[in-house]
């Protein structure tokens, strides 16, 4: 744990995401904790890809996306944990998760500004409840049966 701890918070001349993906990999291996290692393990990758951007800002969150991907996720880290040293789907996995988590932020900011554009084209519009309650829906994609209810 603590060669992981040393290497992870020394800079080398690595490239940050790859560095994060081998943080992922190397923190889920050692496993050092009965229970939680899962959420740290994302948190910590989370943390090396704040690094790699520069910022304190983050519009994706890989966190989230691992979660989603946690059954691939599961499967590709086995092979390395059971003895074989090539991490290179590993990686693969990685930076594909990492794109995944990039295309769900362009796609969560186009939808804002779907709404936002509708809602200052309509700005003087006088829209009752019931209609806004409409048009909150269907500028969310909703998708299924309408009833007096909703």
């Amino acid at each position: 744990m603590n060669t992981f701890l040393d290497w992870f918070n020394t800079n080398q001349d690595i490239d940050h995401v790859l560095k994060a993906a081998f943080a992922h990999l190397w923190f889920v291996t050692i496993h050092p904790f009965e229970d939680g290692n899962g959420r740290i393990t994302r948190a910590i990758t989370d943390m090396q890809l704040a690094r790699a951007d520069q910022s304190k800002q983050r519009f994706h969150s890989m966190s989230a996306q691992i979660q989603i991907e946690r059954t691939q996720n599961y499967d590709i880290l086995e092979s390395p944990q059971k003895g074989n040293l090539d991490i290179t789907t590993c990686l693969k996995w990685f930076l594909k998760c990492l794109l995944h988590s990039m295309a769900q932020t362009d796609e969560t900011i186009a939808t804002i500004l779907k709404r936002v554009q509708f809602w200052e084209t309509h700005l003087t519009t006088d829209f009752n409840l019931r209609q806004q309650k409409i048009l909150h829906l269907l500028l969310d994609d909703f998708f299924g049966k309408l009833t007096v209810s909703k």
